[in-house]
């Protein structure tokens, strides 16, 4: 989900770190962990941080290396 920008005529970055990020190894079935840096700078819209959460929690049963989760 999505939000509006209070102050799209400014720039600065937005950071989002989550380090328990986990997928399954495709070769093995067992967890592959990983730690996740976002930033970004926003237009009109920001990322709602629940909704970025969520979405990351769940390739917990997605059977891929972490390396192309993110560009899943």
């Amino acid at each position: 989900e999505a939000f509006d920008n209070k102050h799209p005529d400014n720039d600065y970055f937005v950071k989002f770190n989550c380090p328990e990020f986990t997928s399954l190894c495709p070769m093995t079935g067992q967890p592959d962990f990983a730690t996740i840096y976002i930033s970004y700078v926003p237009d009109k819209k920001m990322v709602e941080s629940k909704s970025l959460k969520l979405y990351l929690f769940s390739f917990r049963n997605h059977g891929d290396f972490h390396e192309d989760c993110i560009n899943i």
